[in-house]
């Protein structure tokens, strides 16, 4: 990946298309263009040169299929009462074609782009989980606490998060991945593959807002910050810490939770 310069430069094979193709879930839903993933798990062999064609015109013109664009938004209940709209997730249910080609980028991109990842982000990450960022945090408050420290928390979470990333902020996060800054068109979509890392890529800087003896543990929109409290200042500047990254979201155009 190190000759990698632009989305552009990347080129697929009939393999890796295949390899893909033939790894489809039978079970999955179909998006709009109601194309089943038995049948092109089935045909793989058949339609992967078509395909990695299709694809690599794509990703060498910039151009995706209008029909790859759409969705079919299927409402997930996160939370009574279940006739509050905003207490639904909206899941989208791509075309399967489009999917596995962002399955073939996701394979190709993942080991460079997870290097670049904030260390503190355990969201939708191989070898990382929930019971890792658990252990994490647990370890440092208990640091603090052995050395007799009030220890202050502060929960954070996005709402409507990836609904929320702004399209034309995406592409200008400092993350260093040797991408120029171009507008994009497409968002990211809960139920698409590069959704959760191009998500993880738009909050990858929020840890440098805060300063550097208040911890900060992420996964994926939840966000746990704490600081050993010796004297008033360090609640002053857990408290400046707070307003950082509320000036972090005002910047990017997030919002937080106020429940």
């Amino acid at each position: 990946m190190t000759d990698l310069t632009t989305i552009s430069d990347l080129t697929l094979t009939e393999g890796e298309v295949r390899y893909v193709l033939r790894n489809l879930d039978e079970e999955k839903a179909t998006g709009p263009d109601k194309i089943p993933a038995v049948l092109l798990k089935n045909c793989a062999a058949s339609i992967a040169p078509s395909l990695c064609e299709l694809f690599n015109k794509s990703l060498s013109s910039g151009q995706l299929p209008s029909e790859w664009k759409l969705s079919n938004v299927c409402p997930i209940p996160k939370k009574s009462p279940l006739h509050e709209v905003s207490n639904y997730r909206p899941i989208s249910l791509l075309s399967l074609v489009s999917k596995v080609f962002e399955r073939c980028i996701y394979n190709r991109l993942i080991d460079h782009i997870s290097s670049k990842l904030n260390e503190l982000q355990y969201g939708f990450q191989r070898g990382k989980s929930t019971t890792s960022q658990l252990l994490h945090v647990l370890h440092n408050i208990h640091e603090m606490l052995e050395k007799r420290c009030q220890v202050d928390k502060i929960y954070l979470d996005f709402a409507k998060a990836f609904d929320k990333v702004s399209h034309d902020l995406l592409l200008v996060k400092p993350i260093t991945l040797a991408s120029k800054p171009l507008p994009v068109l497409s968002g990211v979509p809960q139920g698409s593959i590069l959704g959760p890392i191009l998500f993880l890529i738009y909050v990858n800087d929020l840890p440098d807002s805060v300063s550097q003896d208040t911890a900060v543990s992420m996964f994926a929109d939840d966000t746990k910050c704490h600081r050993a409290v010796r004297n008033p200042q360090d609640r002053v500047i857990l408290q400046s810490d707070l307003n950082n990254i509320t000036n972090w979201c005002q910047d990017w155009r997030m919002d937080l939770n106020k429940s």
